[in-house]
C-alpha cells in the first residue's frame, strides 16, 4: 500500500479516470520510471498498490520508488498502444524492457521508377514503397532484406557488381558524367550514364540481379545457360565464356538456404530463452519461403514476465522503417495481439497475421528460433564470463586501480596538420558501445602537432565529463610517453583522478630500437612488433604477452579508434577535394541553376550538346546564362 506521508500520490490516485490511456509513474526526482496502457486506467494503477492483484515480481521494486503518476488519455486502445511505445522511446524509463537498436537493419533498394535503376543500401523502408518523386506510387519499389550484418549486404552487391554491367554510380555522378568510366573500360558497366545502352536491354541485365537477390538461384542458370549456348550458337565465344563464368560464380558463391517452406510467406519468426533476471529473444526473418537472417536481443527482466517482454518489445519493434512480413509468429500469448494486427495491417496496407501456434510447421520455426535464443544466451554468457577474467588480468598485469569495465580510447589523425581530427571510441566488457563514440575536428591546432591536437581533444572531452560525472574506468591514448604525458597534464588540469590512463605504442625497431636499449621482455621477431603498454608511475613500458587476451583487447580497442578517426579524417579530405563540375567554371551559374540544367537535361554531356534555345528553356536561365553556358564549351575548350 502507498505510504501515508505521500498524500499528493493517494490523492491523485483517487481522480484517475476509467477511460483508456497511458500512464506515467514517476519517482522523487520526477524522473519516468514506466510506462503502460491500459483499457481501464483507475483500474491497471490501483493494481500496482494491491499486491494480491499483480503477481509481476518487479512490481514490488516499481512502487517503492513511485513518487507521482501523470496520465495521458485515447480514444482507443490502437491509440494508447502507439502512444505508449513512443513514450517509452522518449524517456526510456528504467522498468520498462527498452529497444535500442531499431535502426540496426538494413536493405537492399530497387527502384524500378527510374530509366536505369541500381541496388543501393538504405535503413528506412519507405512506406507503401512511396518515393519523394512519386508520393503515392505503391508499385514500382522492391527491397530485399531485411539483413542485420551491413557487411555482409555490401558483399552481396560487390558479388552482384562483379557479375553484372549494372550502373554503379549515384545520381549525381550519374547525371554529370561526360565520358564512361572504368568500370565500362573493364567491361563491368554498359555505361547508361552516356545513352552507350537502351532501356529495354538494360532492364533484361536488371532481371537477372533480381532473380539473384531474390535467391532464385535455379531460375536464375537456367537463364544464363539459355544465353550462354544462343552466344555459343552465334560463334560469340568470349561472350559465352563469360557468361559461364558467371554461372560458376553463382553456383560456388551462393549458398542453399538453410530452411524453406512451400507457400513462400514473409514472416517473422520470434523464440526466447532466459534464466534468471536475463533473457535473450531471437528473431528469425524468413522472406519467399528462405531464411534470410537470424538477429539476437538481450534484456535484463528485472522479473517480468515473457508475456509481458513481448508485448513491450513488439509494440517497439515494428517502427515506421522497418519492413512488415505478411506473418508474425510468437512462442507466447500476447493481450495486444489484436490491436497489433490492425496497427500492422494498416502500415502493411494489408492483413497481417500475429500467431501464436500450438501445433505443425510453425510451432517447428518457433522451435528453432527458440533453440537458437538458447544458444545464444549460452555463448554470450561464457563469452561474459571470459571477459570478466581478461578484465581481471589486465587490471594486475597493469595495476590499475580500477577494473576496466569501460575503456575510452582516443587517436589523432591529420597529414601535415591539414584536415587534423581526433576520435574517441568506448568498449564496455570488451564490446564496442557505438552509441558514445565522439569525432572532433581539430579547431587551435594548425601545425602538424599530435600533442597539441591530443591535448585539445582529451580537453574538450573531460572537461565535459567533468561537468556531467561521466567517466571511464580506464583512458587508453594511441600513442607512447607523450601521449600518455599529455593525457596526465591534462587530468591534473581538470582534477581528474578517478579514471586509470595508459598509452599503447609498437616498438619503433624490433632489437635495437635505433640504438636504445630493448626493454624486458620484447622479442626480436621480425614478423611482428611488439605492443608497449605505458603506464603512469612507470619509466619502463610493460609488455604484454603477444597471444594473451589482454593485449589482443587492447589492440582492438586502439584499432577501432584508429580506424574511427581515419574514416573521418578521409571524409573530410574527399569532401575538400572532391572534383568540381564543368559548370562550376561558369561565371553566374550557382547551385540552383547547375541542378535546374542538370535536371531538364540529364547529364553533363546533353547540357554540352545544346543549343541557344535549349538552354533559354530551362528554369532559372536567362538568356545571359545560356549564352555563357553555349559559349564556355564551344568557344573555351
Amino acid at each position: 500500500m502507498i505510504e501515508k506521508k505521500n498524500t499528493n500520490l493517494s490523492r491523485k490516485l483517487k481522480t484517475i479516470p476509467t477511460g483508456t490511456g497511458v500512464y506515467l509513474m514517476k519517482d522523487s526526482k520526477n524522473k519516468v520510471i514506466y510506462v503502460g496502457k491500459a483499457i481501464n486506467l483507475r483500474s491497471r494503477v490501483r493494481s500496482y498498490f494491491q499486491s494480491s492483484r499483480d503477481e509481476r515480481l518487479f512490481v514490488g521494486f516499481l512502487v517503492k520508488r513511485i513518487a507521482d503518476i501523470d496520465f495521458v488519455l485515447t480514444d482507443t486502445e490502437k491509440e494508447a498502444l502507439i502512444l505508449e511505445n513512443n513514450l517509452i522511446k522518449q524517456f526510456k524509463p528504467r522498468f520498462n524492457i527498452n529497444l535500442r537498436d531499431d535502426k540496426t537493419f538494413v536493405s537492399i533498394k530497387l527502384d524500378l521508377n527510374e530509366k536505369f535503376p541500381y541496388p543501393v543500401i538504405v535503413r528506412q523502408i519507405e512506406p507503401s514503397g512511396a518515393t519523394k518523386k512519386r508520393p503515392g506510387k505503391k508499385n514500382g519499389i522492391l527491397y530485399f532484406g531485411p539483413y542485420s550484418s551491413a557487411k555482409a549486404v555490401r558483399e552481396t552487391l560487390r558479388f552482384v557488381n562483379s557479375l553484372f554491367p549494372i550502373r554503379k554510380c549515384s545520381d549525381n555522378v550519374f547525371k554529370s558524367r561526360v565520358r564512361p568510366c572504368l568500370y565500362h573500360q573493364i567491361g563491368r558497366c554498359v555505361a547508361p550514364c552516356c545513352d552507350l545502352v537502351d532501356e529495354k536491354t538494360y532492364k533484361e541485365i536488371l532481371q537477372e540481379v533480381i532473380l539473384l537477390l531474390k535467391g532464385k538461384n535455379d531460375e536464375l542458370l537456367k537463364v544464363l545457360r539459355g544465353k550462354m549456348h544462343e552466344e555459343s550458337k552465334s560463334m560469340k565465344y568470349e561472350r559465352a565464356a563469360k557468361i559461364r563464368d558467371c554461372i560458376s560464380a553463382i553456383e560456388e558463391t551462393v549458398e542453399r538456404q538453410k530452411i524453406r517452406t512451400m507457400d513462400f510467406t514473409d514472416r517473422d519468426v520470434f523464440g526466447y530463452y532466459g534464466e534468471g533476471n536475463d533473457i535473450q529473444i531471437q528473431a528469425m526473418f524468413v522472406r519467399k519461403g528462405n531464411l534470410e537472417d537470424i538477429v539476437s536481443y538481450r534484456f535484463p527482466t528485472i522479473d517480468n514476465t515473457p508475456n509481458d517482454i513481448f508485448r513491450s518489445f513488439l509494440n517497439q519493434f515494428y517502427g515506421h522503417t522497418r519492413f512488415i512480413p505478411d506473418e508474425v509468429i510468437i512462442p507466447v500469448e500476447s493481450e495486444d495481439k489484436g490491436i497489433l494486427e490492425e496497427l500492422l495491417s494498416e502500415q502493411k496496407g494489408h492483413k497481417v497475421n500475429v500467431i501464436c501456434p500450438k501445433r505443425g510447421g510453425k510451432m517447428k520455426l518457433v522451435g528453432m528460433a527458440i533453440k537458437n535464443a538458447e544458444n545464444a544466451f549460452k555463448i554470450r554468457h561464457m563469452m561474459g564470463e571470459d571477459i570478466e577474467s581478461v578484465l581481471n588480468s589486465l587490471k594486475q598485469q597493469l595495476s590499475l586501480r580500477n577494473l576496466p569495465k569501460r575503456i575510452e580510447c582516443f587517436d589523432i589523425s591529420n597529414i601535415g596538420g591539414k584536415q587534423a581530427v581526433g576520435s574517441m571510441i568506448t568498449f564496455e566488457n570488451g564490446m564496442p558501445v557505438k552509441r558514445r563514440y565522439k569525432r572532433y575536428k581539430i579547431k587551435t591546432v594548425s601545425q602538424s602537432d599530435d600533442y597539441a591536437m591530443m591535448y585539445e581533444v582529451l580537453t574538450r572531452r573531460y572537461s565535459r565529463a567533468f561537468k556531467e560525472d561521466d567517466f571511464p574506468d580506464l583512458a587508453v591514448m594511441d600513442g607512447g610517453k607523450g601521449q600518455l604525458g599529455i593525457a596526465m597534464k591534462v587530468f591534473d588540469e581538470l582534477g581528474i583522478d578517478k579514471t586509470d590512463v595508459i598509452a599503447l605504442a609498437k616498438s619503433k625497431r624490433n632489437g635495437k630500437r635505433n640504438g636504445k636499449k630493448k626493454y624486458a621482455g620484447e622479442k626480436t621477431s621480425r614478423q611482428k612488433l611488439d605492443e608497449r603498454v605505458f603506464v603512469c608511475g612507470k619509466a619502463d613500458p610493460i609488455v604484454l604477452n603477444q597471444e594473451s587476451s589482454e593485449l589482443r583487447l587492447l589492440e582492438n580497442v586502439r584499432d577501432e579508434a584508429h580506424r574511427f578517426a581515419l574514416a573521418y579524417h578521409r571524409k573530410l579530405r574527399k569532401k575538400q577535394y572532391q572534383p568540381e563540375s564543368p559548370l562550376d567554371r561558369i561565371t553566374g551559374i550557382g547551385k540552383v541553376k547547375k541542378k535546374n540544367l542538370l535536371k531538364h537535361f540529364g547529364n553533363i554531356q546533353k547540357v554540352r550538346n545544346a543549343s541557344l534555345d535549349e538552354l533559354k528553356k530551362v528554369k532559372s536561365i536567362g538568356s545571359k546564362d545560356a549564352k555563357d553556358i553555349y559559349n564556355h564549351f564551344h568557344y573555351n575548350n
